[in-house]
């Protein structure tokens, strides 16, 4: 667990310099919230408890460390139809460099859709469509060897990111994520991680100027039983009070190629705001070969309801497809064992 301290103790005096401190009291200090809508239909529908549980290329998101859980190459697209008129969208590409690294490319954007303008006396100005976007490249590594014993098989990953905001005006700038993976503990069935997102300047509209929603993530997943896998996070957020999130995934193992997964999650971050169901999420994954679906709903009460749909392809280091995206073999259906 040492190399989850030196990170947090890294991390954290830079969060420190950063103006505005951590809880609800430093709501409304951060800008960019875009970049705080989780990605991908499993993350979402398992309450984004993903920090130790993400293995793909959208890794890039959730902890960059979890590219090594990439054996040859993998790519993810997702489409989300958000409230009202507006859609976030996002692809990220991984591919391994070497025997120990992997690097990915990753793009978010963000649409509000078309919005009318007026001027002071109400005056109509036509429209106008705000719009963010992030572009990320990372890299990630496995330390091997006998001279890093106390590290063997952990994973730690970097990530660059530039992002631009428009609304009438634009603002851009630089922010980088760190994470870390361990390997896997308990005769396969634990493994831990540790996410920093965001961590940069500020994005500067006119003569505002507003710091990145930076957070810190610690997490689990649990093997819970052959077909089950649990998850648990403790988020801690520059601009809001501390969160948990917790997710369960049960596997349905098929005949053939075939294979479909039942998803549910529960995060507090959301509880309460806006009025009526919030915090809960739920989906459904569908494998076929080294191909995968992914679908995710959560309600926001009296806001309506999200929905996240994302594809995801993998292949093995032979360069053929493979049917791994949860599942290591029909006895031990959850991918911890990786």
């Amino acid at each position: 667990m040492r190399i989850l301290a030196v990170l947090a103790c890294a991390a954290l005096p830079a969060s420190m310099g950063w103006g505005a401190g951590f809880g609800s009291t430093a709501r409304g200090t951060t800008t960019g919230e875009f970049l705080e809508l989780g990605v991908g239909g499993r993350a979402i529908a398992m309450g984004e408890a993903y920090t130790a549980v993400t293995s793909g290329a959208d890794s890039l998101y959730w902890n960059p460390a979890g590219l090594t859980r990439i054996e040859s190459r993998d790519a993810t697209f997702m489409h989300a139809a958000y409230l009202g008129s507006s859609s976030y969208d996002y692809a990220a590409y991984g591919q391994r460099a070497g025997e120990s690294g992997v690097v990915g490319l990753g793009l978010q954007y963000f649409s509000a859709g078309s919005l009318a303008q007026t001027d002071e006396t109400g005056t109509d100005l036509g429209n106008f469509n705000p719009y963010d976007l992030a572009a990320s490249v990372g890299y990630a590594y496995t330390f091997e060897g006998e001279r890093l014993v106390f590290l063997q098989d952990w994973s730690a990953g970097m990530a660059g990111k530039y992002i631009k905001s428009k609304i009438l005006s634009s603002a851009q700038t630089a922010a980088v994520d760190l994470g870390v993976l361990s390997p896997v503990y308990l005769n396969g069935k634990l493994r831990v991680g540790f996410s920093a997102a965001n961590m940069g300047g500020k994005l500067k509209y006119d003569e505002e100027s507003e710091a990145l929603p930076m957070t810190f993530k610690l997490g689990g997943a649990y093997q819970l039983g052959e077909k089950w896998l649990g998850s648990l996070d403790a988020g801690f957020p520059k601009d809001d009070r501390p969160f948990v999130a917790v997710g369960a995934e049960y596997w349905l193992v098929a005949s053939g190629p075939w294979r479909l997964a039942g998803r549910a999650g529960f995060n507090s971050k959301t509880v309460g705001s806006p009025e009526g169901l919030t915090g809960a999420s739920f989906g459904i994954g569908l494998v076929y070969g080294g191909a995968s679906m992914d679908y995710a709903f959560a309600p926001m009460g009296a806001l309506g309801m999200t929905h996240r749909i994302s594809l995801s392809f993998k292949w093995s280091a032979g360069g053929q497809a493979k049917p791994d995206l949860n599942i290591e073999a029909p006895e031990h259906p959850i991918l911890l064992l990786k």
